[in-house]
Order: structure tokens, then sequence, then C-alpha cells
């Protein structure tokens, strides 16, 4: 007996034909589109974007004014729940995005179904990004009009409140992004969020009582440089700055796609 040979098969002219790049292209939005669904199943999305709204409004609602309606008020209360309450919930939600998959191990499933493990983590950070910039533009404008609408400030309204409306939402993106990956180089819910605690709310007060104590300015300038107040200068307009906090986003989520494809699950 003779082994046969396999035959070619002829490709037809004019028939499409598959590249390396089309394929990755469509295995990426594969990824992407397992996030999103993944996403959205889970009850505690709906838990912590409803919990910002809720903030949102429950501060809008309790804003009282000054009393003077040539004085816009409307964006005290939406900043002040984004700087208090907001930032963390939606940090949270960044963090819990990848934790609860290593907890219950289901991340071995989402890495036998996209064993290229960068495109997991560019595929999480997208989506977590998009839904929390969407929910952010909701969010905060809606508290921006329903401050205004109670105060009699619909008038007063404009460009440059909904461009700090605006600012807000990037900032809370971006931080969920950076949420995100220092959660996975944690891999531990309670690690990562008491890591982006210190980083957000001790360190910058730390270092500028080091730099009073020690005379050395240098050592506020550091503290300028971090994630809260780089978000606080975006809020006021210095849009260049939010390029730092892009920095901030993307080195962690580069370090998190190193860790990830060199650790096991």
């Amino acid at each position: 007996m003779s082994a046969t040979t396999p035959q070619a098969v002829p490709t037809l002219p004019g028939a499409p034909t598959s590249s390396p790049t089309a394929a990755a292209r469509t295995r990426l939005g594969d990824a992407i589109a397992a996030e999103w669904i993944k996403l959205w199943s889970l009850r505690s999305t709906w838990w912590y974007l409803g919990g910002s709204a809720a903030v949102v409004v429950l501060t809008s609602l309790l804003e009282s004014g000054d009393g003077d309606p040539t004085t816009p008020d409307a964006l005290t209360p939406v900043l002040g729940a984004v700087s208090y309450f907001v930032q963390y919930i939606l940090a949270v939600f960044g963090i819990v995005a990848i934790t609860g998959e290593i907890a219950t191990r289901s991340i071995t499933v989402t890495m036998a179904c996209t064993p290229r493990r960068t495109w997991i983590m560019a595929a999480k950070a997208i989506i977590v990004g998009a839904v929390v910039l969407g929910a952010s533009l909701l969010v905060t404008g809606g508290g921006l009009l329903l401050t205004a609408a109670r105060l009699g400030e619909l008038s007063l309204v404009d460009g440059t409140q909904a461009e700090t409306a605006l600012a807000a939402s990037v900032y809370l993106a971006l931080l969920a992004v950076f949420s995100l990956g220092l959660a996975t180089l944690v891999r531990r819910t309670a690690g990562a969020l008491a890591v982006m605690l210190l980083l957000l709310l001790l360190v910058p007060e730390l270092l500028r009582m080091a730099s009073e104590r020690f005379d050395a300015p240098w050592i506020n300038t550091v503290g300028d440089w971090t994630p809260s107040p780089i978000g606080w200068r975006l809020m006021e307009g210095e849009w260049a700055d939010g390029l730092a906090l892009l920095a901030w986003a993307g080195a962690a989520v580069v370090a998190a796609i190193w860790v990830l494809r060199r650790r096991d699950a």
C-alpha cells in the first residue's frame, strides 16, 4: 500500500484570501465583544454604575446654592461627587473587572478562548474605559443639568461647564483603566484597592508634608503628578496635563500585559 499525498486545493480567481493582520483584527474584535458581554452580564456592573449615578443625583439635590441666580453653582455638587465619592466607586469597578475573574478562576476560560493574553488585556482596557467614559458623561452631564434646573440656572449652563463635565468623565475613564492595570499586577481586590487609596489620598499629602519638612519643593512637584492632582487640573481645563494621566493608565496596562504573559492564571 502506498500513502496518498494530499492535494492542494486550488484557489479560485477572485476568491477572498485571509491575512494574519485581518485574522488578528477579527480575534481582537471577538475578545472585545466577549468582554462587553461579560461585563454587562455581571450584576456588580449595574451596582457600580448605578451607585455612581445615585451619588451624583443625591449631591445635586442637596446642593443649596448661594442664592445668587447670576452666579453658576451647578458644577459644584458634580465635581464634589466626582472627587469625594465617584472616583473611588469607579476605581473599584476597574479593579473587580479583572480580580473577579482571577478569584473565581474563570480567567482560565478566558485565556483558553483567547490564547493571546495581550488581546485579553487590551480588550478589557478598551471596554472598561469606554463603559466608564460613556456612563460618566451621562452622570456628570445629567447632574449638571439637574442641579442647574433645580437652582434656576439652566440659562447659565455654557460650553465651559460642559467642558468641565467632559474633563471629569475623561478623568474617571482613565482612572478606571489605571485601576484595571494595577489590579492585574496585584491580583487581589483588597490589595489593589489599598494601593489605589494610598495613591489617591495619602501619597500626594505625604509628599507635600515631606516637601515642607525637608524644604524640598521638588518633592511636592512629584506629588503634583500623581493621578488625583492631575485629575483636578484636568477638570480645571488643563487638558495637556491629561496626557500625564493617560501615561499612568498606559503604563499600568503595558505592565499588566507583560505580567499576564509571563504568569499563570
